[in-house]
């Protein structure tokens, strides 16, 4: 019995392992972009709808890990899929959201490793 509860342990440690690699190429690829808006002097309303569209590969791959993980979890598809929507929506909010202290401090942001 102990085995079993072992092996889904790992199995659920291994999906949200890759929901948070997925959140952290995500994350890494908005970096670059934000960097790349900032060196180009992108107005911050042009940034924000822009980022919105940015790395679109790596948002979709984040969004499905963690739909995975959450229908794993026993949520419905509805309750998995606006999870997934609002966790995506929050990695980018938090660019738009620091773009304009960027702007003004000349900083830019750090990758993940």
């Amino acid at each position: 019995m102990s085995a079993i509860f072992t092996i889904a342990l790992l199995s659920a440690t291994s999906s949200v392992a890759d929901a948070d690699s997925m959140r952290m190429a995500y994350n890494n690829c908005l970096v670059d972009f934000t960097i790349e808006q900032l060196d180009a002097k992108t107005k911050r309303s042009v940034f924000a709808k822009s980022a919105r569209e940015a790395c679109a590969s790596q948002r979709d791959a984040m969004a499905a890990a963690i739909k995975k993980d959450e229908l794993e979890f026993g949520s419905t598809e509805q309750e998995a899929t606006d999870y997934a929507n609002e966790e995506t929506e929050n990695v980018v909010f938090a660019f738009i959201d620091g773009y304009a202290d960027y702007m003004s401090s000349n900083t830019r942001p750090v990758r993940e490793e």
